[in-house]
């Protein structure tokens, strides 16, 4: 009950943030025309703000307020979407910590407030407003969370009898379990003990002791309980079936640890199948959010489209000089594996003569990257014009139509050959299980300089703490990267 009122929490906090939002929008419209109005005869500070507004270039006053307020319809569902995205709806975060966040959903809303101005033509916006807005809403937002976690504080201090819970196990791991427990659940919760295992290390620190699992039925009919938490991995949980049926049976709450073998990192979800009335868990080691999901799709779309109208004159040139540098086609189209192994064709600017894949056998001695790929600095096989591509990365500027056909993301581990799969090791195949990206982690972190384990460990970690917010700041990561040609060959 407590972990869906923590998600419940999130989305009231990200809605209150919005609200928030909303009033420093209207203070913000406020003091800019309370700063135009200014009259400097009102006294020292008066003067001195009307001086420092007339070197600025002074303000003239808001004729069009209604444009403002009808600007509200579209802000609403940036601030949304910048709260959302930079994960400000926790209440565990220090106020530090949320300071931090704020200041990132601040710059990202306003970003994306001039962004619409500029696409939509919106004249009428003033810089000063957007200024105004940018610390009148920084200021609200970390003003409103220190009395949110002020109210939140004087509830939990309440004489308040709490969801009373008992932990089954008492080892060192199930100590620090209840205390962790106790610290960042959204409610107040009280620790009512421990309940001993057989075969298990307790320590002097696991009271008090209610008794040992094979009596968990009795404590339930003779203390008020709302949840019994199974703080015990490394053990199966049919070892525990009687204590959980007995949970059942008083209908109380149960959580319990996974078996063993399950993996550490999956996210884990219960499926109920339409038409099969067996509940079966699910696993899952990719992201599972849907609303981050699709906001990638969009960046996905929004990033290809841009992309492309902006690097025109370039795909042009480099066409051009494809051509007139060797014969051949100006695109190299290449099979390979994308999500889950799902084959396709990507597109590169054509960087070698046209037989290079048949005179790859009589340069495999010179492989300079471990592993199924290879990689080859002075590799005679690439073009005058081709070499040039490949270290500005001009070359993979096609691999936008790949994206904008869902074949690939702006963000992502790189597409290998179905070939180079083949040789995979076990645990590397799973760098396929999400979309293959334009760019990532590896081309921000030294590309051909790092060897190959450490490449696929990179991808590894980038599909387990995937975010929206690191795959912006991968792409912002990238644009140096590619000026300064930093490990390209």
């Amino acid at each position: 009950m407590w972990r869906r009122r923590t998600t419940f929490m999130r989305q009231v906090l990200v809605a209150l943030d919005t609200v928030v939002s909303v009033a420093a929008y209207l203070a913000a419209l406020f003091l800019r025309g309370r700063l135009a109005a200014l009259d400097p005869r009102g006294g020292p500070v008066a003067q001195a703000i009307a001086d420092a507004v007339e070197a600025m270039g002074g303000l003239p006053p808001i004729s069009n307020t209604q444009d403002y307020y009808w600007m509200l319809l579209w802000l609403i569902p940036v601030w949304a979407l910048s709260l959302q995205v930079c994960r400000t709806g926790d209440l565990r975060l220090s106020l530090g910590r949320v300071t931090t966040r704020y200041a990132r959903a601040v710059v990202l809303g306003i970003g994306l407030f001039i962004l619409l101005a500029f696409l939509f033509k919106l004249d009428f916006l003033a810089r000063t407003v957007a200024v105004l807005l940018a610390g009148t809403q920084f200021v609200a937002l970390v003003s409103a969370r220190f009395l949110v976690k002020g109210a939140e504080r004087w509830w939990r201090r309440r004489d308040d009898d709490g969801h009373r819970v008992i932990i089954v196990g008492s080892s060192a791991q199930a100590v620090e379990f209840a205390r962790l427990l106790s610290e960042r659940a959204p409610i107040r919760l009280k620790l009512l003990g421990y309940v001993s295992v057989p075969g298990e290390a307790g320590i002097p620190e696991a009271r008090p002791l209610l008794g040992y699992v094979g009596s968990l039925d009795t404590i339930l009919d003779r203390v008020a309980v709302d949840e019994v938490a199974f703080a015990v991995p490394g053990k199966q949980p049919e070892a525990f079936k009687e204590a959980i049926a007995a949970c059942d049976e008083r209908g109380v709450d149960v959580l319990v640890t996974l078996p063993p073998q399950v993996p550490l990192t999956a996210k884990m979800e219960i499926a109920n199948v339409t038409g099969f009335s067996m509940p079966m868990l699910g696993l899952r080691r990719t992201p599972t959010d849907q609303f981050p999901l699709a906001l990638k799709r969009g960046l996905d779309l929004f990033g290809g489209l841009v992309g492309l109208v902006i690097a025109t004159p370039v795909l042009l040139l480099a066409a051009i000089a494809i051509r007139l540098d060797s014969p051949g086609p100006i695109l190299f189209r290449q099979v390979r594996a994308g999500r889950n192994g799902r084959r396709f064709t990507m597109y590169k600017f054509r960087s070698m003569v046209i037989d290079a894949e048949a005179r790859k056998a009589e340069l495999l001695a010179n492989n300079e990257m471990g592993g199924p790929v290879f990689k080859m600095k002075r590799d005679p096989r690439i073009t005058r014009v081709g070499r040039f591509l490949r270290k500005t990365s001009v070359d993979e500027l096609p691999q936008l139509f790949n994206v904008l056909k869902g074949d690939m993301s702006l963000v992502g581990p790189r597409p290998p050959l179905p070939s180079e799969v083949e040789a995979y090791e076990p645990w590397q195949r799973r760098r396929l299980s999400v979309k293959p990206g334009l760019t990532g982690l590896w081309q921000v972190s030294g590309r051909n300089q790092i060897d190959f384990d450490e490449w696929m460990q990179m991808d590894l970690h980038y599909i387990d703490h995937w975010s929206l917010m690191l795959d912006l700041k991968i792409i912002l990561k990238t644009i140096p990267a590619v000026l300064l040609q930093r490990g390209s060959s």
